[in-house]
């Protein structure tokens, strides 16, 4: 099923990091752009302890100059996509999948201030989605692995060894809007949200879950976790959790967890494998699983997750 509109809408997630933040701002509004096929930015504002800055001031340097020289600034003028602050009443990690008041766009591209995704593949993640539009479509792929009674969370390295896909992270992928409103309604059961307010972590797995569910009785290609080769900077690696010791226990908790909470309603388990080779957007021949390349070179290093 493909969108009716030309472009989409970036939704950029951020908390206290304001040089980060600007810089996404000029890379995603104004370097990408309306040539890119960005309508509009969005930004999560959470901080409710700081007024939100004025759209401009993301273009202009710390004593109100243009960062740009005049004849460059025109330029990009005429390239810069709309921002839109949204300014949150509460500090949550939910709160990036509100439904969007005005929104123009049935795609949606969700992305942390730390990830700039080159312009070439944000149009190519694009096209993805359009041909995959009630999938997750993105940069970062991951695997789930029943254990017993645990779910096993696998980062790049063990998608890629064993072949398998079956979450897309929203730290740099297209969505369906209409995903927004079915996280955000009533029928997302409360004690997932609430479980990522006390976590502050899994929220796109709540999100993983939410796509693969509503897509479980017509199950198909077009509905597919979809992963889009491209290049990609992580500029807060080494400053955000995913660095952290306990990480990947953390996630394994967390599938395992609102696995539960799924199962308790009768919903079942809603996460599926698909094969990472067929559901990589862009094909090599002959099709070696060993032929699919992260979109960063950071996912390369093994970790914990290797050893499990």
């Amino acid at each position: 099923q493909e969108t009716t509109f030309s472009g989409f809408a970036v939704v950029v997630n951020t908390f206290k990091r304001p040089e980060m933040l600007q810089d996404a701002i000029i890379h995603y509004a104004e370097t990408c752009g309306k040539k890119s096929g960005v309508q509009h930015v969005y930004i999560v504002w959470c901080d409710l302890s700081e007024e939100p800055p004025s759209s401009q001031s993301f273009f202009e340097g710390s004593n109100g100059s243009n960062l740009r020289n005049s004849s460059a600034t025109k330029k990009n003028i005429f390239n810069r996509s709309h921002i839109n602050i949204m300014k949150m009443e509460k500090d949550s990690l939910n709160s990036r999948f509100l439904p969007i008041s005005g929104l123009q766009t049935d795609g949606v591209f969700m992305v942390d201030d730390d990830v700039r995704v080159d312009c070439l593949s944000l149009k190519r993640g694009f096209e993805a989605w359009k041909q995959h539009s009630d999938a997750l479509v993105g940069y970062y792929p991951r695997w789930h692995e029943q254990n017993g009674k645990e779910i096993i969370y696998h980062t790049y390295l063990k998608s890629m060894l064993k072949n398998k896909l079956s979450i897309i992270l929203t730290k740099a992928s297209f969505l369906h809007s209409k995903y927004l409103e079915l996280y955000s309604n009533e029928n997302h059961p409360q004690e997932i949200k609430d479980y990522v307010d006390a976590n502050r972590n899994c929220e796109d797995i709540a999100m993983a879950m939410i796509v693969a569910n509503s897509t479980k009785h017509a199950r198909g290609t077009s509905s597919y976790p979809v992963y889009v080769e491209g290049n990609v900077w992580d500029k807060g690696l080494f400053g955000g959790i995913s660095t952290g010791s306990g990480h990947f226990q953390s996630r394994t908790t967390c599938l395992t967890e609102i696995s539960k909470i799924y199962e308790q309603k009768g919903w079942g388990d809603p996460l599926f494998d698909v094969t990472l080779t067929d559901q990589t957007w862009r094909q090599h021949f002959p099709g070696y699983w060993w032929q699919v390349r992260p979109s960063n070179l950071f996912e390369w290093f093994p970790s914990a997750d290797f050893f499990m």
